[in-house]
């Protein structure tokens, strides 16, 4: 990726970035999670294609909110599940992180259609997928979120976190769906 890519929530009132030359890796993740989050929020028309959410996955140095960041929320599908970031004002999807920072890693959420980090070299979970779509590049995709992390543990990029405090909370509290409201958005 040559340029930065610019996003922004439906609404427009908050908006961030991934810089431009970001490591990372252009997948689309097709499990039910997140297909529920998506599907919770109600954006699946904007951001599921057959099923499958395009993500970026990057180290958290490389993503900057710009503007808004009031209006940044966090929701987990279960007390134990993933930390799903989005914008309160419209309820857009952001990006996905681990319950800590100890790991260095962003999947940052893209709108579906986002051609800006080419084709993705990684379809993940094709079992949910709405259509048949063959699984590929989850070795290769996992093996370089742990080669990028362990570089930026080594480079002191980790210290750099758009979404949690030094002390390692969430910058907002997470928000954890009921059952019922995590049933009623499952694929």
């Amino acid at each position: 990726m040559s340029d930065t890519c610019k996003l922004s929530c439906t609404c427009g009132q908050m908006q961030w970035h991934i810089k431009a030359g970001a490591d990372g890796r252009h997948l689309i993740c097709y499990c039910p999670d997140c297909q529920t989050g998506t599907r919770h929020l109600g954006k699946q028309d904007s951001y599921l294609t057959d099923g499958g959410t395009q993500i970026f996955q990057t180290t958290p140095d490389n993503f900057v909110i710009d503007q808004g960041a009031e209006h940044l929320g966090l929701m987990r599908l279960g007390p134990k599940g993933l930390f799903r970031w989005y914008a309160t004002c419209c309820d857009t999807p952001i990006a996905n992180t681990l319950p800590s920072p100890t790991l260095p890693f962003v999947g940052a959420v893209l709108p579906a259609g986002t051609d800006h980090f080419g084709r993705a070299t990684c379809h993940a979970n094709t079992d949910s997928a709405t259509k048949k779509i063959r699984q590929r590049g989850v070795p290769g995709a996992v093996y370089s979120l742990f080669w990028r992390a362990a570089k930026a543990l080594i480079s002191g990029k980790d210290k750099f976190r758009p979404f949690f405090n030094p002390d390692k909370t969430p910058v907002v509290a997470p928000k954890v769906l009921t059952l019922e409201e995590r049933n009623s958005a499952r694929p």
